[in-house]
């Protein structure tokens, strides 16, 4: 695993995001927003955005009102990316997957491609980027801890930008323990 240094954003635009809860920072490109949701059959999840030319940069936290069994973690993870990629794209596929521990979390690291489904499309055009019919790659690493998650997720408009800007981003995202 690589480490970004939180005093170095990477550009100047680039500046470090932390979770008003202080759960996690990350390197965000441009300005953030925060979107708040409302709680959902026990979980409540909040989410930010930055938007940087063709790419949308999401993470997202959220509390669960139960704390999940350990060994349930991978099954869930691995759940959530299949999710993710039929929610996502038409007959997306999953590039690259594998399992990691960031302290303490157990994450699941997975690159996705495809044409962006009509629900993405609707989403990406309220955020200003349009994505109609073009072939996209999310870059996403998702990590539950007990009651929490907290996922990176990088969507990209090209293979270059998700090796480079996506990787980075990905890499930037600082778990903290309780």
């Amino acid at each position: 695993m690589f480490a970004l240094s939180a005093c170095a954003p990477a550009s100047s635009q680039d500046q470090v995001f932390t979770s008003k809860e202080g759960n996690f920072s990350i390197l965000m490109p441009g300005s953030v927003v925060e979107e708040v949701n409302t709680p959902v059959k026990g979980i409540t999840t909040r989410t930010w955005i930055a938007i940087k030319g063709e790419s949308a940069y999401t993470v997202a936290q959220s509390t669960f009102a139960k704390k999940i069994a350990a060994e349930k973690i991978p099954k869930i993870l691995q759940a959530i990316s299949e999710a993710a990629k039929k929610s996502n794209f038409v007959n997306g596929k999953t590039i690259a997957q594998f399992s990691v521990m960031k302290n303490g979390y157990k994450c699941l690291d997975f690159t996705l491609t495809g044409v962006p489904s009509p629900s993405l499309q609707a989403e990406s055009k309220k955020k200003g980027i349009n994505i109609n019919s073009k072939l996209i790659y999310q870059r996403s690493l998702l990590c539950i801890k007990d009651n929490q998650a907290v996922e990176a997720l990088a969507l990209l408009p090209s293979s270059e930008e998700l090796k480079s800007n996506g990787a980075s981003f990905i890499q930037s995202l600082n778990l903290k323990l309780d």
